[in-house]
């Protein structure tokens, strides 16, 4: 994956000095807004998301009269490509969108590798791109945002990693211990091992270790992994309290029987699987099992917008999917978008990213968006547990304000 990630990003590099600045088309008064996601191949599980979220929020402001910028009166129009999990493929779409369909938003992908390769053209090309991978913390920094920097032009719709692991790791510890009866002490983390595991994962280790606990080396995992026994037998044989599946939804699925065969462990964590999924394939287990969203559960949730979404999200056509909560990195962001350019009264790049620095945004997934002056947004996180039986529970976890020190 590293080695894909250097000849993508080159590439793009190559392919964004052919792009140019997209404007608003006042003929038509249409405003096209890009999606690349995979919507084939082996991300689908969060892919098919981004086009729903972004969708529904297209459907919903054009429902309710479209966006007024400068006196005039426009509709958004949604342009979807499939980047079918592969990056050359991810390179090409998002060239012909910037440069043929002159969009003037991207959104995705959420393959982490991929946003990164994207970006080198529609940064140069200064379209406004949404993204929700934590990953974007290795380029934003306050130079690259800065006007006349390279990542002016780019946001990242989900809270930095060592948030998001901070707090899925302090839920999943306090909603296990009352189910196992006492305080888990020692956390395996089995992990796909591609780019975005690597990077993942080793934010979640941290934030374990600052929970306390005994966390010994991560096992990682071939991606197309279909048989884990081996796997978790060496992870069983570490004795853990939990086991933490991170972080692709179907391998997960596919692993949580085999470890439930094998009693690899006394409890167990599921990294981006709903208990809507839980529910749905009547899944049973004789030991607690957590469960996170990314970032608000759409089977049983403690945010009170949360129904209201998800009944809209799916009653539009949307699939029931390990990760569909995903849609809500790019839903709420579509609205925030819009009203930053009627605040900006232009659709001119350089207002938009001063509006979008500037606003409060009250969205399903928090009542008070922000970005910080890296481009970056925090909210909380919310984890569920099912106890042996089936009873569910839900929480929201706030981000930590810091992240661990080693």
């Amino acid at each position: 994956m590293k080695t894909v990630l250097k000849m993508g990003a080159s590439a793009a590099l190559c392919l964004g000095a052919l792009a140019y600045p997209a404007f608003a088309q006042d003929a038509d008064n249409i405003v096209k807004i890009g999606v690349v996601a995979a919507e084939s191949g082996s991300f689908v599980s969060a892919g098919h998301t981004l086009p729903a979220g972004v969708g529904l929020a297209v459907k919903q402001i054009n429902d309710t009269g479209g966006i007024k910028v400068g006196g005039k009166t426009y509709k958004l129009e949604m342009v979807k490509r499939d980047d079918r999990t592969d990056i050359a493929t991810a390179i090409a779409a998002i060239q012909e969108l910037v440069r043929d369909v002159k969009v003037q938003a991207i959104f995705g992908s959420e393959t982490h590798d991929f946003t990164l390769a994207m970006a080198k053209i529609t940064q140069p090309a200064k379209i406004i791109h949404f993204a929700g991978n934590s990953t974007l913390a290795k380029i934003l920094n306050p130079d690259s945002v800065k006007s006349g920097g390279e990542d002016h032009y780019l946001f990242q719709s989900e809270p930095q990693e060592f948030q998001r692991s901070g707090s899925t790791a302090r839920g999943v510890l306090t909603l296990l211990e009352p189910l196992l009866g006492y305080k888990p002490k020692k956390s395996v983390m089995i992990v796909g091992n591609d780019a975005t595991g690597q990077f993942l994962s080793s934010y979640y280790f941290k934030a374990l270790k600052a929970e306390g606990q005994d966390v010994p080396d991560i096992i990682f995992y071939p991606p197309d992994t279909t048989d884990f026994s081996p796997f978790l037998t060496r992870a069983k044989s570490l004795n853990p309290d939990i086991i933490h599946f991170w972080y692709n939804g179907d391998s997960t699925l596919t692993a949580l029987p085999q470890a439930l065969e094998l009693g690899a462990a006394k409890s167990y964590f599921l990294f981006g699987v709903d208990p809507g999924i839980w529910k749905e394939k009547a899944l049973t287990a004789d030991v607690p099992v957590a469960m996170s969203c990314v970032p608000v559960c759409w089977g049983e949730s403690s945010n009170p917008k949360a129904k209201a979404y998800f009944d809209a999200y799916f009653a539009a056509g949307a699939p029931h999917g390990v990760t569909s909560s995903v849609s809500l990195l790019y839903h709420d962001y579509v609205h925030f978008l819009a009203e930053a350019w009627e605040k900006a009264g232009s659709f001119d790049p350089d207002k938009t990213v001063e509006a979008l620095l500037t606003l409060h945004h009250q969205g399903v997934v928090s009542d008070d968006l922000t970005f910080n002056p890296t481009h970056q947004v925090t909210h909380a996180t919310e984890v569920c547990a099912a106890a042996p039986g089936g009873d569910i529970s839900c929480s929201m976890q706030q981000p930590p304000a810091e992240a661990p020190k080693s």
